[in-house]
């Protein structure tokens, strides 16, 4: 297992850098706008960017690389960070077994969503990392009632609230299990009550000052609108490798739950109290959706319950594997069925990234007949975001211009962009407010949670020029 293990670290390893290649998607875009117009000085991010779309701790980094980096360098925080992830699930898993520990590595090294999530430039993969750290921390000061881990847990609490705010259901488990203990060792309750003020004291107070400084009063971006129980299936399936949507994924979503729900049993009569952490951690998302409604909700605000989960998971593999022949067989049979899914997901964030965005901008400049490329889409605000980021990219850049609906001339545009979550059945030609008819040309995929498909129309009163060819086929 150690060996399978060790592969496993360097796959997920390999996976991670290749997944940060791809195209930044609009939210990453939008990340970059924002400090272009409202930092000018590392103050800046916390007093002068008050919106949800500010991660603190990429923002910062984002902003110290500055805007013509690449790709890689924007996500490189989180790509090390996810990385980082692998390395504490399997120490978190080792404090319990080697074969834990080896089991923590594999399922967070393949898991699909650590890995989406994990190459982004974004916050949460390292408030995925810093759950995991104080999650360690607190048990190890358990353990060794060390300063070391104090100041280690103090930091970790910190930057995980500075990643991002879903860190919060983290510190909510932190807490009750920390309270939890304080209520076993009533013998020791003088002791119990100094370690918990030396452990909550300063970083409550530095997420106070966080709070009046950076976060009271700010703004809230928009998002595109999902149905709860259908996110929650697909969060739910993703998690152990199945499919986003259909039958497979309600029968995948129920296993997850239902092995999630056994393996805390089973934590609960070995008398293990780390079962009160993971159930908070799990729970609190839920019970905040009815209070964070109607803001628009995503997969990536239950990752820290995915990536605690996948720890908690592990447990559960060990107890199978070690009840004898059958078990074991069952136990990796159920580990390769994790692996391939998870990888056939991952295959797919590879191959069509968050969005194809400058391959279709390319497209459309070299498949446009004038000197001019002239471009409108269904959203202005997150279509035109992406057209003039992602031009910089082109051989005549200064030629693609993207033009709004109100602007938009009676002749109409060369080209009409539709951007879509799901691909069902799109239309062949399309009609705007001038009666041009737009012809569906191509279609460039995305894999799926971050980014949208485009669809791309060509005007039929332009010409046509090299995309000839294609609408005669």
């Amino acid at each position: 297992m150690l060996w399978m293990a060790v592969g496993s670290f360097a796959v997920g390893t390999a996976l991670r850098v290749s997944a940060a290649h791809n195209d930044l998607w609009f939210d990453e875009v939008w990340t970059l706008q924002l400090l272009r117009e409202r930092v000018h000085s590392f103050g800046d991010v916390f007093t002068n960017l008050k919106h949800s779309n500010n991660h603190h701790l990429c923002s910062l980094w984002m902003w110290f690389v500055g805007q013509n980096a690449s790709a890689l360098m924007y996500r490189l925080p989180s790509v090390l960070a996810s990385i980082g992830t692998i390395v504490l699930g399997g120490l978190i898993g080792l404090r319990q077994s080697r074969l834990e520990g080896c089991i923590a590595v594999i399922l967070t090294s393949w898991s699909y969503l650590l890995i989406h999530f994990g190459t982004e430039a974004r916050g949460y993969s390292l408030a995925i990392f810093f759950t995991l750290l104080a999650w360690y921390a607190l048990q190890q000061f358990e353990e060794r009632r060390s300063w070391i881990w104090i100041v280690v847990f103090w930091s970790a609490v910190m930057l995980g609230f500075l990643a991002h705010l879903e860190f919060a259901v983290c510190f909510a488990g932190l807490v009750v299990w920390s309270l939890w203990r304080l209520t076993r060792n009533r013998q020791k309750w003088r002791k119990a009550v100094l370690d918990l003020f030396a452990l909550f004291t300063v970083p409550v107070a530095l997420v106070l000052v966080f709070y009046f400084v950076a976060l009271r009063g700010f703004e809230v971006g928009g998002g595109p609108e999902y149905q709860m129980m259908p996110l929650l299936i697909k969060t739910a399936s993703y998690m152990l490798g199945g499919p986003g949507s259909g039958a497979a994924a309600v029968i995948t979503a129920l296993l997850a739950v239902a092995s999630i729900y056994v393996v805390l049993i089973y934590l609960m009569f070995e008398r293990d109290d780390r079962w009160i952490f993971y159930t908070v951690v799990i729970v609190v998302p839920l019970g905040l959706i009815a209070v964070l409604l109607p803001v628009p909700l995503s997969v990536r605000y239950f990752i820290i319950s995915v990536a605690t989960s996948l720890v908690l998971l592990s447990s559960g593999y060990v107890a199978l594997l070690r009840r004898g022949v059958g078990y074991r067989a069952l136990g990796l049979v159920l580990l390769a069925v994790f692996v391939a899914g998870n990888a056939v997901n991952t295959i797919n964030l590879l191959r069509f990234g968050r969005g194809q965005y400058v391959a279709a901008l390319r497209f459309m400049e070299k498949n446009s007949g004038g000197r001019e490329v002239v471009i409108t889409s269904d959203h202005d605000f997150r279509n035109a975001m992406l057209v003039n980021y992602y031009k910089r990219y082109l051989e005549r850049p200064d030629s693609m211009r993207y033009t709004n609906g109100p602007t938009l001339k009676e002749g109409g545009a060369d080209w009409l962009i539709l951007h879509r979550f799901e691909l069902t059945r799109p239309p062949d030609r399309v009609t705007d407010v001038y009666r041009n008819t737009y012809q569906l040309v191509r279609i460039y995929r995305y894999s799926d949670l971050s980014g949208w498909n485009w669809l791309l129309y060509h005007n039929l009163n332009r010409p046509l020029g090299p995309v000839q060819a294609l609408l005669s086929q």
